[in-house]
């Protein structure tokens, strides 16, 4: 994200947006596992298939950008927690689409090939060829958001009709008569039941169904922008407007300010998704919530009651929504409650400003944030046409590459670094039409039923990507003695087919403390993680080593476990701030517990960096988002997944080279944090 000084958010902010997260990752893992408690063991080691009908364009934006899909990669978030619950593993497909490709795609022979139990479909048209070839055999299937009926096959949708219907009614209780919706297509089945449950709220509610305010965007928020124009200008322009997706919403909002007209005293704006952009924009957006986490888990959990179960009847299930009522659609009431409502706004807006908790950003910094990650998408997109084959590889001729990944509940903050390391070797095994086997992880020191090594010999992959597994752990042993290709990014397991990539954690660290004693800190602290991880380890001995070299003082207090977590750094830092000498600068070995540490700084009465100065390491798209905005240790994640894949690549390609070994390098950003204004 790029957002300017005064649209960026406050630690508070950002610490709630990570408890919010927090909490709903734990949630996500308990529920998952009270689903595999639920099954009998005979479900576990299999391997399920995941398709999905990705505009690769959307995850190839180039190597300085996200390679996360707002929608896709949650669903998956999903679909892995579960996986990991019942320890069983997903095989992803990531042949493009017959639309996409231009080609009729297999995928049943692809399953059959790879021997998967069944195949999950994810957003792929009723007509997909493919997807109707599998419809009529005897391979379970389950669709997330596409009606699908087959003697093995079933479905998990949102409540989408019953989500507009919603919309639309509070709208109307709000008194609006003039209520316009904006579509995606108009024939996805997500759009299409959006503008029936519109159209169900608009007769209960006694409005008339007027033709000429249903318009379509195709999703898009430059599209909604252009659509909510020609609605303003109508002679009887609409008094709300619902959108299909909060990105189109956006647009919308965008529309009217532009239009010199406020939200929502002039036009009312509700979206669907419930994005982090809902609560970001400012006024903040009323919108929809869908469960796109729990797809992901549902699809998983109905396709294991199939393979149980096969002669029973297939379930269906339609996930609930919520309306969450912000701003964007607040009552419109007399002019003195109007004016009101402004003073109050006005009146938060000063004491969020006076607690260091200013400000959301406006609707204009968003849809130029939009605006960015859509031009990089054409770009990449170009580049995909231009690489694209004219010829659709088998499933002999595909490669199979296993993914595993340690990823406990403390560590698997969505956007943060090893959710964007996952997200970026996806979007690479995408480029490179490689299918991707995802394998669950147990927690070290719990028994697993079957190995790494042998989950692979299995399954055909060729090589594996391990990532944050210990050194030490039996299952990397067995790997770095295998003759099964490996790479494991950060960790340095060297073997006869292991190689390596990985940052250089020990100059990161280097440079952050450098640049804290150059800005005249002293008493410089260290936020660590577990302390035994590789990365720990490298980054201790950066900070131990240059304070060495500066002549400060190296202080055993100073060092604290904060185990990744923010809420760990917040009370640890707390305890620092009471030291007789406190610290003066605080390194802190990831983003997430430097916004902990600065949280504590705040609630101290301490400002940042006058007081205290923070550095963080990775450079997560919070680290840009905060004010003052963190200064950190950049380590291109999407570089990292490349080298990997390009490592492993290489290794199959010419098995008899030595295995590639890589260090990159990092990059010091100085941002608010450690520079006064």
């Amino acid at each position: 994200m790029s957002f300017s000084a005064e649209s960026r958010l406050s630690p508070h902010a950002v610490w709630r947006i990570l408890e919010e997260s927090s909490s709903l990752e734990t949630t996500t893992f308990a529920d998952a596992g009270a689903l595999a408690a639920s099954h009998e063991r005979g479900v576990s080691g299999r391997v399920i298939g995941v398709a999905m009908n990705l505009d690769l364009a959307r995850i190839s934006p180039g190597q300085s950008a996200s390679t996360r899909h707002p929608f896709f990669d949650e669903v998956l978030f999903g679909m892995d927690a579960r996986a990991r619950a019942g320890d069983f593993h997903l095989l992803l497909l990531t042949t493009r689409s017959s639309a996409a490709s231009g080609h009729d795609v297999p995928y049943l022979e692809f399953c059959r090939e790879r021997h998967l139990d069944g195949i999950v479909f994810i957003s792929f048209p009723p007509e997909e060829p493919g997807l109707i070839e599998v419809v009529e055999s005897e391979l379970p299937c389950v669709a997330i958001d596409t009606h699908l009926f087959g003697p093995h096959s079933t479905f998990v949708i949102s409540d989408n009709v019953g989500g507009g219907s919603a919309a639309v009614q509070h709208l109307a209780s709000l008194g609006r008569k003039r209520i316009a919706f904006i579509g995606g297509t108009g024939q996805e089945r997500a759009s299409v039941d959006r503008r029936l449950g519109y159209k169900i709220a608009l007769a209960d509610s006694g409005l008339e169904l007027r033709s000429d305010y249903i318009v379509h965007a195709h999703w898009e928020h430059t599209e909604a922008r252009a659509q909510t124009q020609r609605l303003l200008e109508f002679p009887e322009p609409p008094d709300a407007i619902f959108c299909a997706s909060d990105v189109m919403a956006i647009g919308a909002l965008c529309a009217i300010e532009e239009a010199g007209l406020r939200v929502p005293e002039d036009v009312a704006l509700v979206g669907f998704d419930d994005s982090d952009l809902a609560r970001m924009v400012t006024p903040s957006l009323t919108s929809v919530r869908q469960d796109v986490i729990g797809m992901g888990t549902t699809a998983i959990e109905v396709m294991l009651q199939i393979l149980e179960k096969p002669e029973a009847s297939l379930p269906a299930p339609v996930l609930s929504v919520q309306l969450e009522i912000r701003e964007s659609s607040a009552g419109r009431g007399s002019e003195p409650e109007r004016q009101g409502a402004r003073e109050k706004r006005a009146q938060e807006d000063s004491e969020q400003e006076d607690r260091g908790e200013k400000a959301r950003p406006m609707s204009t910094a968003i849809y130029r944030h939009l605006s960015e990650v859509e031009s990089l998408a054409a770009e990449a997109q170009e580049r995909l046409d231009a690489a694209q084959t004219s010829d659709l590889k088998s499933a002999s001729e595909r490669r199979v590459v296993a993914l595993s990944m340690l990823r406990t509940p403390d560590q698997a903050f969505r956007r943060a670094f090893l959710d964007d390391i996952c997200c970026a070797i996806r979007a690479n095994a995408f480029r490179h039409d490689i299918d991707l086997l995802t394998l669950s992880c147990v927690t070290p020191g719990e028994s697993r039923g079957t190995s790494l090594l042998e989950l692979c010999r299995r399954h055909g992959a060729e090589g594996i990507i391990v990532v944050s597994l210990p050194y030490d752990d039996p299952e990397t042993t067995a790997l770095a003695d295998s003759e099964l290709p490996c790479v494991a990014i950060d960790i340095d397991l060297l073997g006869s087919r292991a190689g390596f990539v990985m940052s250089d954690n020990v100059s990161g660290a280097v440079q952050a403390v450098h640049h804290l004693a150059e800005r005249g800190c002293r008493r410089i602290a260290f936020l660590s993680g577990y302390g035994v991880e590789r990365v720990c380890i490298d980054r201790r001995f950066g900070y131990q080593s240059e304070l060495a070299r500066l002549g400060l003082e190296q202080r055993q207090e100073y060092v604290r476990l904060a185990k990744w977590d923010h809420g760990i750094a917040y009370e640890e830092t707390r305890q620092l701030l009471e030291l007789p000498a406190p610290p003066d600068g605080i390194f802190a070995a990831s983003d997430v517990m430097a916004i902990g540490a600065m949280k504590a700084i705040l609630d101290k009465g301490l400002r940042i960096p006058e007081d205290v100065a923070v550095v963080g390491f990775d450079d997560i798209d919070y680290a840009q988002l905060l004010t003052p905005s963190l200064t950190t240790i950049r380590q291109n994640r999407a570089v990292l997944a490349g080298a990997a894949v390009e490592a492993l690549l290489k290794m199959l390609e010419r098995p008899k080279e030595a295995p590639p070994v890589a260090v990159l390098p990092v990059e010091l950003v100085v941002r608010g944090s450690s520079a006064p204004h």
